[in-house]
């Protein structure tokens, strides 16, 4: 279970949003050592806390981006952003009623969900920015 690594492939080519996408990255890497380090639960609670509240924050800076560039698909978009926010919700809930159990399966599943979500989601809108 690694840490996740920046790697130029996941630059969606929108200097903004790489950085946003970049402390998403940090956040979660937060996670895995609290995970890793077996931390309390309290400290496993507040870093999907922070993980949540940055997330809406840059979920709302790229709707409000892509909406601008009158991007085809932002609908979908909105929809998985927001069916992401609802799953790691249900996770935090979750891990506070069934607690240990459910470390290592958050942390991989807001780990696979991002990268999979900026290489195949996100890596869509680049092209309407250059344009």
């Amino acid at each position: 279970m690694p840490m996740i690594k920046w790697r130029d492939s996941y630059s969606v080519g929108v200097e903004r949003f790489d950085q946003e996408h970049m402390l998403l990255v940090d956040l979660i890497n937060e996670m895995f050592v609290i995970v890793r380090d077996k931390e309390n639960i309290s400290s496993l609670n507040d870093a999907i806390s922070k993980l949540i509240n940055y997330t809406k924050i840059h979920f709302g800076d790229e709707q409000k981006a892509l909406e601008k560039i009158n991007y085809p698909q932002l609908e979908e978009h909105k929809v998985i952003h927001q069916k992401l926010l609802q799953q790691v919700g249900e996770f935090q809930e979750r891990i506070k009623e069934e607690g240990e159990v459910l470390r290592t399966d958050l942390y991989l599943f807001v780990r696979g969900w991002l990268v999979n979500h900026i290489l195949t989601e996100d890596v869509k809108y680049s092209k309407y920015f250059e344009e």
